[in-house]
């Protein structure tokens, strides 16, 4: 089988010659990410270019809200001893919006310290910005396919309801806002979530495809919320999408972090194809048997290697692991693959070794 083969049988949880291997984060067909990583990475990008199954992602992005209206934006930038923080001032019909975030001067991940919506008036200005139909040029999609051939899959990201109201208030305020103006956050979510739908039907018709992924769900997975609002939040606004995908013959990976062990069956309703990294214990809290024999038959499995371990772990239980996770999955809708992407500047020997011996293990078994 080619990469591409492999991995498309695997979401439709046909047979396949060997397991797919997605060394996730290792981004070796793309030389603006290759150049930007020191020599420690060189022997993971090489073993990943030489036996690694390819899965790209383009989006399209959703303009200011799902929409592609015009605003005025004003940016500028403040130097840190360790960081760049980046400010944008967005000028809406009813006011500004502000959003601050932090970029490593060291190759660390960024973050957000700042979230455009601080206050409930925040949201009518989200609201006051004027619905245009948002319609992208998605000629770099089919580019960037061709490029990939048959050595992997291009995903489409599209844009998630829940996702993009998190995105603009951030964790903490979207969980008390669900308990203290209900009303008002599921009002913006069912917006959004028109707006998506309309996103996804341009690019179906546009003949995207046949592969999509979103995120989001993790935001509203238990501890932080109930089972009860997931399924409000995250379930039900994104069936419709899922539908359509389904309708168009494709299908839709979704990367969702931390516990969720209580809505696994919930992803199964969804209709998704392919559900990444489900963690184990003590990250998570599914073991990959268990998910496999409640779900299994539905959708695709992806990662259980948590990233925490490919670091610092032992490297005959990187094998082991991977010997037992083809096992239990009896080689069939399992993908090998870490929990996230390399995140350090630079990969430390054990670290190496530990992402060799994955490679390895998958091709051999």
């Amino acid at each position: 089988m080619t990469s591409r083969e492999r991995l498309l049988a695997a979401y439709r949880l046909l047979p396949v010659d060997r397991v797919p291997l997605r060394v996730w984060g290792v981004r070796c067909w793309d030389p603006v990410w290759v150049q930007s990583k020191d020599d420690s990475f060189t022997p993971v990008i090489e073993a990943t270019r030489e036996h690694g199954d390819f899965v790209g992602t383009w989006g399209p992005g959703h303009g200011h809200y799902g929409s592609a209206a015009s605003l005025e934006a004003e940016y500028w930038t403040e130097d840190r001893p360790d960081w760049v923080a980046h400010y944008r001032l967005l000028h809406t019909p009813a006011g500004p919006l502000r959003t601050m975030s932090l970029a490593s001067r060291t190759g660390h991940p960024g973050m957000q310290m700042e979230f455009e919506v601080k206050t409930l008036e925040d949201l009518d200005k989200v609201l006051s910005v004027p619905y245009e139909p948002f319609r992208p040029d998605v000629s770099a999609f089919f580019d960037r396919q061709a490029e990939l051939g048959d050595r992997g899959l291009l995903q489409c990201f599209i844009p998630n309801p829940i996702s993009m109201v998190h995105d603009m208030m951030g964790s903490d305020r979207l969980a008390i806002w669900s308990l203290t103006d209900r009303d008002r956050i599921m009002e913006v979510l069912w917006i959004f979530q028109r707006r998506c739908v309309d996103i996804l039907r341009y690019l179906l018709e546009q003949g995207v495809g046949p592969v999509f992924t979103m995120n989001g769900e993790e935001y509203v997975t238990p501890p932080l919320h109930s089972t009860k609002d997931f399924r409000a939040f995250a379930i039900e606004p994104e069936l419709e999408l899922s539908r359509l995908i389904r309708e168009a013959g494709g299908l839709l990976h979704v990367h969702c972090h931390g516990p969720v062990n209580a809505v696994l069956e919930d992803f199964a309703e969804i209709g998704i194809n392919c559900l990444h990294p489900l963690e184990p214990p003590p990250m998570g809290d599914v073991t990959l048997a268990d998910a496999k024999r409640r779900v299994g038959h539905a959708l695709c499995l992806e990662g259980n290697l948590q990233i925490g371990e490919i670091y610092t772990g032992r490297t005959q239980e990187i094998i082991d692991q991977v010997k037992h996770n083809i096992e239990v999955t009896e080689g069939r809708g399992y993908i090998v693959s870490p929990t996230a992407s390399p995140y350090t500047p630079s990969l430390e020997p054990q670290t190496v070794r530990n992402y060799l011996a994955m490679i390895e293990a998958t091709i051999s078994a």
